[in-house]
Order: C-alpha cells, then structure tokens, then sequence
C-alpha cells in the first residue's frame, strides 16, 4: 500500500499540470540542467537583496495558482512578443527555459509565442536562455538589464548561444 501511495503521489506530483513551483520537478529539472539550478538559486539570492521582485499573486478567487501562473507568463510573452520576432530571422527561434516554472516560452516568426510545459520539455533539444519568471519580469518591465542579469546569474546561456546574440532581445 505504501509504494503504491508513492507512486501515485509521485505521477500526480509530476504531472505537466503541477509544473509551476513543483520540488519534485525542479529536482528532475536540475539533474539534467545544472545550469538552472545556478539561476535558480540566483533569482532567490537577488529577490533577497532587492535585485529583483516576485510576481504579485493575485489569482481570482478559486483559480489554481497553475493556471493564474501560466496566464501571467503567457501575458508577459505577449509583451515581449513583438520586440523578440522583430528580431528574429526567418526560422530563428528563441527558447527560453523558466527554470522557477519548470516551463519553456519559445519564440518564432512562424508560430509566435509557445508555451511548452514541463512534460514537453522532453522534445527540446537546446535552451537559448536559462532564468527565472521574475528575473525575465525584471529585465522587460523593472528596469534590470541583461548584463546584470547575467552578472549576478539570473541568466545563463548554453554553449551554442553567445550572450552579445542574445542581448539584441533585451
């Protein structure tokens, strides 16, 4: 009874649809992205000193804060939407892992802005950019800028991508 409690708790602690602050992913997550851990423990260090905020929560009475999450990164995607595909090549894309949200934002020409949740992360092969919701939220809307959020972590790049390419987007 006990391994069948933990498995289940186990498969519904990992779903797509508890992606958003979930121990269990994060911890999947960091495994195979070290880097994100980096960022992650970063954009708490920076939220601490006052670097950067968290996001106000103020879902709508009932909502899960899944879905009010989701909602709030897809509207600050459709901010940065037309700045980021004005500077997009043609089939250029920009991916984005939200390691805080264990979730993708991808930008294209051809198909706009995607969200891809935890269980799609599978399919994607290369992050452009590694960083937090509130981090992202603080180079578009606070103020931060990019060399800083590079300089004190709240970003990471791989290896196939160049800080000074990505900077054109911020």
């Amino acid at each position: 009874m006990r391994i069948l409690l933990a498995a289940l708790v186990l498969v519904t602690g990992t779903s797509a649809g508890f992606a958003c602050g979930n121990p269990l992913l994060w911890a999947m997550l960091f495994a195979k992205v070290p880097e994100a851990r980096v960022v992650y423990e970063a954009e708490l260090a920076a939220r601490g000193n006052g670097l950067i905020t968290a996001r106000v929560y103020d879902a709508r009475p009932g909502e899960a804060y899944h879905v009010w999450s989701k909602a709030w990164i897809m509207d600050l995607a459709k901010e940065m939407k037309p700045t980021v595909e004005s500077r997009l090549e043609p089939g250029q894309s920009l991916t984005i892992l939200l390691a805080d949200e264990v979730a993708v934002i991808r930008f294209s020409r051809e198909s706009g802005v995607e969200f891809v949740p935890a269980a799609g992360l599978r399919q994607i092969e290369r992050y452009d950019l590694i960083t937090s919701v509130n981090a992202l939220k603080g180079v578009w809307r606070d103020g931060l800028s990019f060399d800083e959020m590079l300089s004190f972590d709240l970003a990471r790049t791989q290896q196939h991508a160049s800080d000074q390419a990505l900077k054109v987007f911020f």
